[in-house]
């Protein structure tokens, strides 16, 4: 098959590698669409993976083709997207159904091989039924939709409340979506990019472009002076952080998302709001996967009844052949929302 193969840092290409075998109790997934994450700069290009060769990808979406030994044959031709990580199901928070904080995980494009590819071999355990008339893109964007639903959860949010969102990337816009679908009463999304910004005043109420306003002073105009009632931090430097505290109101609840790849500090003035205004702060990056508790049911409903639109987050698509015009695109400051593989 063909994969998009990492041997070393800045260093990959596409090759001609074995089609995976399933083993027990896994399917055989026809990759149709993978999408590239922001992680994946840093992956690719920073710091690595787990070890090399790997084949990078985890928002992934496609058909089971094969089976391998005990799996339902009800399975073969379903349309599925992937649950990324593969839980260990014996330490103790996987026990709780808290499998991202499972000690001994496993995950595909980073830890083993990923999406990037024609065909992966995945746990039965991992794949999420689709209705058959989702198209792959929308069902790519599952992955960071779960992100983004699990985030609101995190930060209680209940119908009503007013939401800020610190970045304009995909995962920003998915829970902006996420944010109406669930009865936010104003949504604000704050970034830096004059383009992206304007590009998210399709899923807010209210865009702040924080290059030329100052955070706080607009978000309390926008709420007249209450402030949110919930704060996502979605872009991961100490900028965004600090804005989030900037925009919270008191008594909220703020969940730092980001991936940052530099240390972060506070303005003391800014921290200084978390114990003066008893700000609850939490942290979260990645789904829930158990059972009551399983963003990818309600994210995959949301897709199915068309509230998310998927084909507004989706700016570009490319083959794997070209995927040095999909990375040179990831890299560059051009606009850009997700990119995304078709294999």
């Amino acid at each position: 098959m063909k994969a998009l193969v990492l041997e070393d840092i800045g260093k990959i290409s596409l090759k001609e590698v074995d089609t995976p075998t399933p083993g027990r109790g896994e399917v055989l997934v026809r990759i149709h669409a993978c999408g590239i994450c922001s992680s994946d700069k840093a992956r690719i290009f920073k710091n690595g993976t787990y070890h090399f060769p790997t084949i990078p990808g985890h928002e992934i979406a496609g058909e089971i083709v094969g089976l391998g030994p005990g799996s339902r044959d009800e399975l073969l031709g379903k349309k599925v997207a992937v649950f990324p990580l593969l839980p260990c199901r014996q330490c103790e928070p996987c026990r709780q159904g808290r499998y991202a904080q499972c000690e001994h995980y496993d995950y595909f494009g980073s830890r083993r091989d990923g999406g990037f590819a024609e065909y992966l071999a995945v746990p039965v355990f991992n794949i999420n039924i689709l209705p058959d008339d989702m198209d792959y893109h929308t069902a790519a964007l599952c992955e960071p939709a779960t992100v983004a639903s699990h985030a609101l959860k995190r930060a209680k949010m209940k119908q009503g409340d007013v939401v800020t969102i610190i970045g304009t990337g995909t995962i920003a816009l998915l829970a902006a979506c996420i944010a109406r679908i669930r009865g936010a009463s104003k949504i604000i999304i704050v970034g830096h990019s004059k383009e992206k910004v304007m590009n998210a005043s399709q899923v807010a109420n209210h865009v702040i472009n924080a290059t030329g306003w100052d955070v706080e002073e607009a978000v309390a105009q926008l709420t007249e002076g209450d402030m949110s009632d919930v704060v996502l931090e979605m872009a991961g430097n100490s900028l965004a952080c600090n804005y989030a505290l900037a925009a919270a109101g008191k008594g909220s609840n703020i969940v730092f998302t980001g991936n940052p790849e530099e240390t972060v500090s506070f303005d003391k003035k800014i921290f200084w709001k978390i114990l003066r205004n008893e700000l609850s702060i939490h942290g979260t990056w990645n789904s829930g996967y158990a059972p009551g508790n399983n963003d990818w049911n309600d994210v995959i409903r949301y897709m199915q009844e068309g509230e998310i639109p998927a084909d507004e987050i989706v700016t570009h698509s490319f083959k794997l052949e070209d995927y040095s015009k999909a990375f040179e695109l990831l890299m560059s400051d051009r606009f850009y929302t997700k990119i995304m593989f078709d294999i």
